[in-house]
């Protein structure tokens, strides 16, 4: 399991981009971010692209409707610590 710490967020037409640094373990396509709503329901993503810029990464979980790129936008990630597994 990682841990991503959040410093920003941005969307596209197709994608929800999670830019920041890499805390804990490693990261690749295919893996998922996880959210924890609360006890007993998340909001998961799966990691679609990865792009590194010296320590920072800029992380795209693929989105199949505008409806899922809001979902991610309203959960305000910034400045949280995510896990990606």
């Amino acid at each position: 399991m990682s841990q991503f710490q959040v410093a920003q967020t941005l969307r596209t037409e197709q994608a929800f981009i999670i830019k920041g640094i890499l805390l804990e373990g490693q990261l690749s396509k295919g893996m998922y971010v996880h959210v924890p709503l609360n006890n007993s329901l998340q909001v998961n993503g799966c990691i679609t692209e990865i792009r590194k810029n010296k320590d920072h990464y800029d992380i795209v979980v693929g989105c199949s409707d505008q409806d899922e790129i809001e979902l991610w936008e309203m959960l305000n990630l910034n400045g949280d610590v995510i896990c990606i597994q």
